[in-house]
């Protein structure tokens, strides 16, 4: 995926600016056949590598790295509502047994009231909390 994306971002940059790979290694002051590898995702650049390419072409690490079809602000920014519980069977003999549920990935949220999913980085809204609906963790 990421190699996937770098590639896509580089070759994108070079035809929408007409640059061979020579061009555009000089740019970024990296060796052309390395630039190659990195163009056709053969090899995995180093951080500093990265650097060279953001500087070179003029591109935050985001504008190199993201895929052109993600949204400018992410989805995931805007809050979603906690509307469900997951209750697990023998968990209440511990003294706890429910836990809510991410509304995005469906994880089970190590607590209630926290700002955001610890797997997808989604931003949860807690206001509708009480009336959330309890589902087992049964399959």
């Amino acid at each position: 995926m990421f190699l996937d994306n770098l590639s896509a971002s580089v070759l994108r940059f070079c035809r929408s600016h007409g640059l061979s790979y020579e061009a555009a290694s000089e740019l970024c002051h990296i060796s052309s056949r390395y630039f190659g590898d990195i163009a056709r995702g053969r090899t995995a650049p180093t951080i500093l590598t990265l650097e060279k390419l953001c500087v070179g072409f003029d591109l935050t690490p985001n504008d190199l790295l993201l895929p052109s079809e993600l949204p400018a602000e992410p989805s995931f920014r805007d809050p979603m509502p906690v509307t469900q519980i997951r209750s697990f069977r023998y968990a209440h003999l511990l003294g706890h047994g429910d836990y809510p549920v991410c509304p995005r990935c469906g994880i089970t949220l190590e607590r209630e009231y926290q700002a955001y999913c610890d797997r997808c980085g989604q931003c949860l809204n807690w206001k509708e909390f009480s009336k959330a609906v309890v589902i087992s963790s049964e399959k």
